[in-house]
């Protein structure tokens, strides 16, 4: 999403996606701060100026790199709206997991994904987007009668991505919850937030 579309030849994705899988792994193991562009053209068999020409900065290299597991999911419509938050919440929860998945040697990516010059670009190509789906969601359920319009979205949808950051990154179980009991924590959060009743 990050990705710059500068004039010219059109860019090769397969070389595209080889230079983003090889940030993330250089990053995972090495940090934000280490990463070097030239290392990652050896890796990929390129010239710098294949990368520079996709990502001007660092910053928006590494935030491609991260995005790229990332998905923004549908805007669920189950009817209920607990089962919609359920859902929206779920998005999150697959997105950390395949970004967990390619972070094997280090937390470098995570860390990464904080990172002063990096978060704003994920925020923009990604996270507003999914609160902006999440808005629809409980506006729909407002006009439904679902739950009240005084009742604070952005604090709903905050504390939803906050036990997903919380159970996925900052205090991880051993072993993890299953995903039946994964799901019933977040519908009792998702009812307790929007006042729904038993």
């Amino acid at each position: 999403m990050t990705q710059a579309t500068p004039k010219g030849r059109p860019l090769d994705p397969e070389l595209t996606e080889r230079v983003l899988a090889a940030v993330r792994a250089e990053v995972a193991e090495h940090g934000f701060l280490n990463l070097r562009i030239e290392s990652i053209a050896t890796t990929v068999g390129c010239g710098k100026t294949a990368i520079y020409r996709r990502w001007p900065t660092k910053p928006e290299l590494v935030a491609a790199a991260i995005l790229d597991t990332f998905e923004l999911g549908e805007v669920p419509d189950t009817g209920d709206v607990v089962d919609d938050l359920v859902a929206h919440a779920w998005q999150n929860i697959e997105n950390f997991r395949r970004s967990l998945d390619v972070r094997t040697h280090g937390n470098g990516l995570l860390l990464a994904m904080f990172d002063m010059d990096v978060i704003p670009l994920i925020s923009a190509d990604y996270m507003d987007e999914r609160h902006a789906r999440g808005r629809a969601i409980l506006a729909r359920a407002v006009d439904r009668g679902q739950m009240s319009a005084a009742l604070d979205h952005d604090l709903i949808l905050d504390t939803l991505a906050g036990l997903t950051l919380f159970t996925m990154t900052l205090r991880p179980e051993s072993p993890p919850p299953d995903d039946a009991a994964l799901t019933d924590r977040y519908r009792a959060l998702a009812r307790s937030l929007v006042g729904a009743e038993d």
